[in-house]
């Protein structure tokens, strides 16, 4: 019994927590967008950053 409960709210943590992955794979492209941002254009760096954002919402897992 104990165990079932320890996995449902698992399931339930992760549910609500969102995909890892795709966040994991976008945050190099987040990281330079804001870097970027610094000494180009604005519309260069939210470009690089667009495409992290892109990435995150394609992973499903």
């Amino acid at each position: 019994m104990k165990y079932k409960h320890i996995i449902l709210i698992s399931l339930i943590t992760l549910m609500f927590q969102g995909c890892i992955v795709g966040d994991v794979v976008a945050l190099p492209f987040r990281v330079t967008g804001a870097v970027v941002n610094v000494v180009a254009p604005d519309a260069v760096g939210d470009a690089i950053s667009g495409t992290g954002d892109v990435l995150d919402a394609a992973i499903p897992f």
